[in-house]
């Protein structure tokens, strides 16, 4: 994780050089420990803001070190990694869904092959569910751009001009019909497409959170499998001074540390 003027360069540039250097003695690490092991070229590359002291993962230029340092991966034939569509508010704002936006966009149309940060706030600090779930129609809309402008007819649609001629009546073609759920995405219901907005898009993204954890179906997992990973979350929850574990039932003995 360069740090553009504090742990690595200032230059953009330079710190795309430093992240390279540092895969790369990690991979060499990696592959003398088990050579032939499956590798993902990323980390989390960010600016230094000279005027606060932190490190946006919203802002443009983390994004462009995100992008250019996928580009080296992909140089190197492996499979990429970022962290973006995360946004450096501390709430769920205008301000991160712009900076979440902008890199579920740039993200997709850079050929990334993994991207973590959908749902984080706060410089990554914090997740929000509700955000999760605004961020998941940002990404849609990204793969829907990325999967581009397709001839779906034989022609450039001039068989469509000759079928409605001077009215323009394209609503009732069969074409219509039978395409436009394959050229259109359709967001949820968390985006507001009606004449007027009922509710604001944080509180229509809680509806939706509450919508699938209604839905959610616990996976089936062995007693000894629960026990274990109960075991471990515990474990380190004690750690960093924690008795319990939200959502986990009262009076599962807590191991100690």
């Amino acid at each position: 994780m360069p740090m553009a003027g504090a742990t690595a360069p200032v230059t953009l540039a330079g710190s795309v050089v430093q992240h390279a250097a540092e895969c790369i003695s990690g991979i060499t690490i990696h592959q003398l420990a088990a050579p032939g092991a499956p590798i993902v070229w990323g980390g989390a590359p960010a600016i230094f803001d000279m005027r606060t002291g932190t490190t946006p993962m919203g802002a443009i230029e983390t994004v462009m070190l995100d992008l250019a340092c996928s580009q080296v991966g992909k140089h190197f034939g492996l499979p990429t990694h970022a962290y973006l569509v995360a946004g450096d508010s501390n709430t769920v704002d205008a301000q991160a869904e712009t900076e979440s936006g902008i890199s579920a966009v740039l993200g997709a149309l850079a050929g990334i092959n993994m991207i973590s940060g959908a749902g984080m706030l706060d410089f990554l600090a914090c997740h929000s569910i509700e955000k999760l779930v605004i961020d998941a129609e940002a990404i849609a809309s990204a793969q829907r751009l990325i999967r581009g402008i397709e001839p779906l007819t034989d022609s450039l649609a001039t068989g469509m001009f000759a079928q409605t001629g001077l009215h323009g009546d394209f609503l009732k073609l069969k074409e219509t019909r039978s395409l436009f759920r394959t050229e259109q995405h359709f967001p949820s219901d968390v985006i507001e497409r009606g004449a007027t907005a009922r509710s604001s898009i944080l509180a229509r993204a809680r509806y939706r959170v509450n919508e699938l954890l209604t839905e959610y179906e616990r996976p089936e997992i062995t007693s000894d499998c629960e026990r274990a990973l109960l075991e471990f979350a515990y474990y380190h929850a004690r750690k960093v001074g924690l008795d319990s574990l939200p959502g986990v039932e009262q009076g599962y003995a807590v191991p100690t540390v």
